[in-house]
């Protein structure tokens, strides 16, 4: 029995794992780049242009073993015009720039790509730390995305606001069409599943925990993911101005949290305003007459404000059978009893829900 318990648990804690991001504590330093270690599950914004290598990505020591530093930094050769300050930061996909020719203004960058993904989390929790001389004028971003699909365009935004072509696979502001998308139009469009974006001008001096929640567009499964953890405005801004030299960015310990609790339920396809989703407690719902006892729950609902100042609106998605079961009660009786599981099965939660007519 011992020996089948502990193959169970050793199930349990791979099924866990599998949830999580690739080297989530930053400790996997096996790549290099202009003789400087780097990660080898993520990517830093380094640049190599005009015969010149400039490194993004550092390894620092961490809140525990090793952690990310990405920080902002003048690249380019300004002795030949050619010089601009660059976002530092890192990423499961990769970062990419483009210059046409010696023309500055027609510089453009962005990031691509990110992982085989099917999980759906709830919050992402990040430990940062954060220096620089500008931190009060330059937002730092921590952000997650997945989606379904394969987005193509060939052309982007660039330092003088036009466009510049350059083609590209799975790029960004082609997945974010909402809050940050390609103003030069998108070739083949996918369908954005979640997305979790924290930005603010502030320094922290100590690691600090932050909780990134996760909102959701629709009750899709994803197909990929990607998360980017920048030092100043990127993804923001896109190849502009607004990036300041030396406002730095330490990342460790991420950790994508599943919850079993529910944010929104319906009773006959009508949102009950008064349903509390953090008590343990017998809740009464007054039904309407000739109503229906059709239950349903959703997680991942809220807004975010998007790179123009507007409110882009995430609705939620609808938990399947997997993660919410429902033992039906009856109408002045018995309460229906709502049992809803992490999709990580770390944790379950059980509502009661008298119904009076």
């Amino acid at each position: 029995m011992r020996k089948v318990l502990s193959i169970f648990t050793l199930l349990v804690a791979i099924a866990a794992y599998a949830q999580q991001l690739p080297d989530s504590h930053f400790e996997n330093w096996t790549d290099k780049f202009k003789n400087d270690v780097q990660l080898a599950q993520w990517h830093g914004s380094n640049v190599t242009q005009v015969g010149l290598k400039f490194t993004f990505m550092l390894q620092k020591p961490g809140r525990t073993g090793y952690c990310a530093y990405v920080a902002d930094q003048l690249v380019g050769a300004p002795k030949l015009g050619i010089a601009a300050v660059g976002p530092g930061y890192v990423s499961l996909g990769q970062p990419w720039q483009y210059l046409k020719g010696l023309s500055v203004k027609s510089a453009t960058a962005g990031t691509e790509g990110g992982i085989a993904w099917k999980y759906r989390p709830d919050t992402m929790s990040v430990w940062i730390k954060r220096e620089g001389p500008e931190t009060d004028k330059e937002d730092f971003h921590l952000l997650y995305y997945s989606w379904i699909g394969t987005a193509k365009s060939s052309q982007y935004k660039n330092k003088a606001g036009g466009c510049t072509n350059t083609e590209r696979i799975n790029e960004e502001s082609d997945i974010r069409t909402v809050t940050d998308g390609n103003e030069c139009g998108i070739d083949q469009p996918v369908k954005q599943v979640a997305e979790g974006w924290y930005r603010a001008r502030a320094k922290y001096n100590e690691w600090t925990q932050i909780k990134v929640p996760i909102f959701y567009k629709n009750d899709g499964r994803p197909t990929m993911c990607n998360v980017i953890f920048s030092a100043g405005n990127y993804p923001a801004f896109r190849a502009n101005d607004g990036l300041y030299d030396g406002n730095a960015l330490y990342v460790d310990d991420v950790e994508l949290i599943y919850s079993s609790r529910i944010d929104k339920l319906t009773i006959n396809g009508k949102e009950w305003k008064e349903f509390n989703p953090n008590t343990d407690k017998v809740q009464t719902y007054k039904l309407p007459a000739n109503g229906e006892v059709k239950i349903a729950g959703y997680r991942g609902i809220g807004t975010l404000t998007n790179i123009k100042g507007e409110k882009a609106r995430f609705n939620g998605r609808k938990l399947d059978g997997q993660e919410m079961t429902i033992v039906p009660g009856e109408v002045n009786g018995k309460p229906w009893v709502i049992t809803v599981k992490a999709e990580d099965g770390s944790s379950t939660h059980v509502y009661k829900i008298k119904i009076v007519a």
